[in-house]
């Protein structure tokens, strides 16, 4: 009987040391499934060629829709769905100035503590997966020379060696690891 009462007794106490490591590593998985979610979201708009109506209620046509990440933003907790503008910059399939900012997440205030440590594959710090209808075509730009996917790494800012990591290949495979 004393040792069943001590087992009972060690395991919430194991369990109530160990809640905020828990904790992050929830908050980890749900901001990695969550950007992969938005990644399909975004191929589901570029199949289904959903107009972009902006702030003032104009329809815009677009050649398809994207997401960007930015590594030098402050605190790397933030992506942009957008839209891509093609008058502004006809076939580039990457995101610039001119496209149609469709939203800006920011997991930080959400998930606090949860940061993008690195983008894998390509070149520089900041990238677009852009996704063009009819099929869709995936292009992600700038992604190295002889690469076919990018791997987008988040991690816990207090112990960047955990991290979930999110691929996307150039076929629109979406995996998340």
């Amino acid at each position: 009987m004393l040792v069943v009462i001590s087992i009972i007794t060690i395991l919430p106490v194991v369990v109530v040391a160990n809640f905020p490591a828990i904790k992050s590593q929830f908050a980890l998985s749900r901001t990695a499934h969550r950007f992969a979610q938005d990644v399909r979201r975004v191929q589901d708009m570029a199949i289904s060629a959903v107009t972009y109506t902006d702030s003032f209620g104009v329809t815009r046509t677009v050649s398809g829709y994207g997401i960007y990440i930015n590594l030098v933003t402050p605190g790397n907790t933030q992506y942009i769905v957008y839209g891509d503008n093609n008058e502004q910059s006809p076939g580039d399939k990457r995101y610039n100035v001119g496209d149609y900012s469709v939203q800006t997440i920011n997991f930080g205030a959400s998930e606090p503590g949860i940061v993008i440590k690195e983008m894998i594959n390509i070149d520089g710090t900041a990238a677009s997966i852009n996704f063009s209808p009819p099929n869709p075509d995936t292009t992600i730009t700038p992604l190295s020379q002889a690469q076919s996917q990018i791997m987008v790494v988040f991690a816990i800012a207090t112990d960047l060696s955990k991290t979930r990591t999110v691929l996307i290949n150039s076929s629109g495979l979406i995996e998340i690891q």
